[in-house]
């Protein structure tokens, strides 16, 4: 199968989108508890540092590998519809990173709140970013889009549409209906990284929050080095998003952060995949240094309502 790669560079609409969702945001301390409709991001602040600190010292205590995102979709015998991972069919890349990242922070939350997480149809909020408000599918989008619209307009639910089908599951989107509604109730809250570095990336996967990152550069292949996990062994020019979803640190002292990405199984097993191929890898601080930009939007936490 060819992939088609399908993130976009910024343009100045673009911009707007990010300067707007931007202005919204407040210092993560105030509204963490808010669910109304309005649309909401967080700063990247101290108050946000010293939490996510904390959640990170929690699940070092209990145990990093029970808090893997995989560990907890199995360990809660949750059987989504469109399983823990999936793959794109065209290039709406942004909308599989921006899944993929919100399910890493809606399965940390579930273990915290003990509430079942939510499956996304993702899609649906990703045609709302490429039509400004309007439903408009396709391939390409940016992730300063991708974030305000899933902030405004929330995350559709997969139960309110089916399975992923490449966007044709649109014919179904009813304006004003209990669609909106519950996806009001899933609304992404944004936390946008000061600068796309690994330090930022790593504290937020720590904590077991994803993030959605897009670049010019992606991983396309990986193999088990000494620390027994599977790194970078191959790269792909082309404009792509992916996220951000787990941190782990190997018996070499080396920290890691977990990539996962929207093009099957075609990443090799280690010793915390159970043995399975992977949807991603692990990478180095100088793997995201290497994939390093915003040209394509600002990276973002991709936190979510936990919905009703």
């Amino acid at each position: 199968m060819e992939f088609i790669d399908g993130l976009t560079e910024t343009t100045e609409e673009d911009q707007v989108c990010y300067d707007e969702c931007f202005a919204r945001s407040i210092p993560f301390i105030l509204h963490w508890e808010n669910l109304d409709d309005t649309m909401k991001a967080f700063q990247w602040d101290s108050e946000w540092e010293k939490y996510i600190k904390h959640c990170g010292e929690i699940i070092d205590y209990e145990g990093r590998d029970q808090w893997l995102p995989w560990n907890i979709y199995k360990d809660w015998k949750l059987n989504w519809l469109d399983g823990y991972n999936f793959t794109q069919r065209t290039g709406d890349c942004a909308s599989m990173a921006h899944k993929n990242a919100a399910k890493a922070s809606n399965l940390t939350n579930a273990m915290r709140t003990e509430r079942t997480p939510r499956e996304f149809a993702q899609s649906v909020a990703y045609a709302f970013a490429r039509g400004n408000g309007k439903l408009k599918w396709g391939s390409g989008c940016n992730l300063n889009p991708m974030a305000k619209w899933s902030a405004t307009k929330g995350n559709y639910w997969t139960l309110d549409f089916g399975r992923y089908d490449n966007g044709k599951y649109l014919s179904k989107y009813k304006t004003r209906s209990e669609q909106d509604e519950n996806a009001l109730t899933t609304q992404s809250i944004p936390i946008y990284l000061p600068s796309p570095t690994f330090d930022y990336c790593f504290a937020a996967c720590n904590a077991g929050f994803g993030v959605t990152i897009g670049s010019g550069v992606y991983p396309t292949g990986s193999a088990t080095n000494s620390d027994g996990l599977a790194v970078v062994s191959s790269w792909k020019n082309g404009g792509h998003a992916v996220a951000l979803i787990a941190a782990y640190v190997g018996k070499s002292g080396r920290r890691y952060v977990f990539m996962e990405n929207s093009h099957n199984r075609n990443y090799a097993a280690d010793g915390l995949s159970n043995g399975e191929k992977q949807w991603g890898c692990w990478m180095t601080e100088a793997d995201i240094k290497r994939m390093a930009t915003e040209r394509y939007g600002i990276w973002y936490v991709n936190l979510v309502e936990m919905g009703k």
